[in-house]
């Protein structure tokens, strides 16, 4: 029986079992990388599924939110008032924010988290489209890249606690590396780095969410609540 986790998490997500009556104790090479390629592919393929289900999840939310906003448009046309925003903006509250910001870091270099996220609707994504030609994922990847930045101490890079949640932010999502070098590198347990992570991710969210904040408080609008 062979466990298949997630490279990300760790998270048990599955098990190959494989029995034969006549199997040697030890597997010869190409019977072991055969074996090993087998179990990659199983992994894939179980984390592809888990991935689109979740796609699936989002899209039900994000049907349930855009009938609640257009609730509120028909409420503010027949009330008179204005309910949202000059562009019907709502600002995500902060544990969405961060969970959508954990979802793009996570398919920085590419993915539906990304090209797909909600966080396109912002304000300050919006401009930085433009700034980019246009692109939308060169513009919400360039506001990730700012939000890390502004974690980021000041002075020279060093590898001190201080320093810590920039390095996992930079080493994790920036340089694409895997969760074991990177606990090697800062010495820790890839169960305090992912505690660390979540806090690191929670802080890029905050610091998105201001730059929103004065994205529209440049345009002359306050941020709509939720």
């Amino acid at each position: 029986m062979i466990p298949l986790h997630t490279e990300e998490s760790g998270e048990l997500i599955g098990l190959l079992g494989l029995s034969s009556e006549d199997a040697p104790e030890e597997l010869a090479e190409e019977q072991a990388e055969l074996l090993h390629m087998l179990v990659e592919r199983a992994l894939v393929a179980l984390t592809d599924r888990l991935l689109q289900r979740e796609v699936f999840h989002a899209v039900d939310r994000l049907v349930v939110q855009v009938d609640q906003i257009q609730r509120l448009r028909a409420a503010a046309r027949y009330n008179g008032v204005q309910v949202l925003g000059e562009e019907g903006e709502v600002v995500p509250g902060q544990a969405d924010l961060a969970a959508l910001v954990r979802d793009a870091l996570t398919h920085y270099w590419g993915g539906p988290r990304l090209t797909s996220s909600p966080l396109l609707g912002l304000t300050v994504v919006r401009e930085a489209i433009e700034e980019q030609g246009g692109n939308p994922v060169n513009g919400l990847r360039e506001i990730l890249r700012r939000g890390i930045e502004r974690v980021r101490p000041e002075g020279e890079r060093r590898f001190t606690a201080e320093w810590m949640l920039y390095n996992i932010l930079e080493m994790k999502f920036l340089e694409g590396r895997k969760v074991r070098d990177i606990a090697m590198r800062l010495a820790m347990s890839e169960a305090d780095l992912y505690r660390k992570q979540r806090v690191a991710i929670e802080a890029v969210a905050r610091a998105i969410g201001e730059m929103e904040a004065e994205a529209m408080q440049g345009n002359g609008r306050r941020p709509a609540s939720r």
